[in-house]
């Protein structure tokens, strides 16, 4: 018989929508398909940490709830939400539409005008409460997350010492949060060149990848120069990411374009979004990993990859 390969989980960015991910935990479970080591970027690396720090999808969706569902969180992302035409005729929600748009106003003069535009308790203090005190050699699944050095334009991957600090690294938004500073490089978000991270789950002894992708596209009216500029750079990232993609084993592409980045309020359809992708891909997926040899696959492959995530 093969030796059984060691799964890797490659949990990609995208705000809001990667919320999806917990759908897709929810439905590996159920299938009993439990990755040997996760490894995430952005959301992903939020997600694919409590699921390491507790592989319990239903516990880990809870503790997404009341982090996403924290009404200092929610109300910062908001103005990033456009308001549809008919809330629009709605004399409230006019109200309420006039309030995000001088948000947006003065998000957009902070951003020109100095190089962050939130502390970075907004970031760290959420992530402390979320995770604790917790290291990545507590975990009970070995984990990693993607971050960006834009000093060499390398990948940064967090694997040893304080999670949040990983983690954190991992989800500073380029101008919206401080980058971490350490060793020389300047260090965030990764979901530019490492969306889904899967280069990263290879070097650390992957040796099958399921990658986890979320799409990018948002609905636009060219309305100003920058919103092309943004659109042109993310036709430039998708580009790079499908390239990316080719390299895992196995893609799993929740639905979720329909939803913006900032919308935590649907948080609940996105996971729903990643639990019916999942489902419908299990099929191929299993077959897939029946061929590669699977059937021994447990203990000894996770004990091999933290030998190797401490060297």
């Amino acid at each position: 018989m093969a030796d059984a390969p060691v799964i890797g989980l490659a949990l990609g960015s995208g705000g809001a929508r990667g919320l999806a991910h917990v759908g897709v935990l929810d439905a590996l479970a159920e299938a009993g398909v439990r990755p040997d080591l996760i490894v995430g970027t952005s959301m992903g690396s939020i997600v694919g940490g409590l699921f390491a720090q507790n592989p319990d999808p239903a516990l880990v969706w809870d503790r997404l709830e009341s982090y996403v569902g924290n009404e200092d969180f929610a109300s910062y992302w908001a103005p990033f939400v456009p308001r549809n035409e008919l809330e629009a005729r709605d004399p409230q929600h006019r109200l309420a539409g006039l309030h995000d748009f001088m948000q947006r106003k003065l998000i957009a003069v902070k951003t020109v005008t100095r190089p962050w535009i939130q502390d970075e308790s907004h970031l760290r203090d959420p992530l402390d409460h979320l995770f604790g005190a917790v290291t990545f050699a507590d975990l009970e699944i070995p984990f990693a997350a993607v971050a960006l050095d834009l000093i060499s334009g390398n990948s940064v991957v967090f694997h040893e010492g304080p999670l949040v600090d990983g983690i954190y690294a991992s989800s500073a938004i380029p101008a919206v949060f401080p980058p971490l500073e350490r060793d020389g490089m300047v260090i965030c978000d990764g979901g530019g060149p490492f969306r889904v991270p899967v280069e990263a789950c290879r070097d650390l002894g992957a040796t099958f990848v399921i990658a986890v992708d979320i799409p990018a596209f948002e609905d636009t009216n060219f309305s100003t120069g920058l919103d092309i500029v943004l659109r042109s750079n993310t036709i430039a990232r998708q580009r790079l990411n499908r390239f990316v993609c080719a390299m895992a084993d196995f893609v799993i592409r929740p639905d979720v374009n329909q939803f913006h980045w900032a919308d935590f309020q649907s948080g609940e359809a996105c996971r729903a979004r990643g639990y019916l992708a999942t489902r419908a891909a299990l099929p191929d997926l299993l077959a897939e990993l029946k061929r590669r040899g699977s059937a021994g696959l447990g203990d000894r492959a996770r004990r091999a990859v933290r030998d190797l995530l401490r060297l």
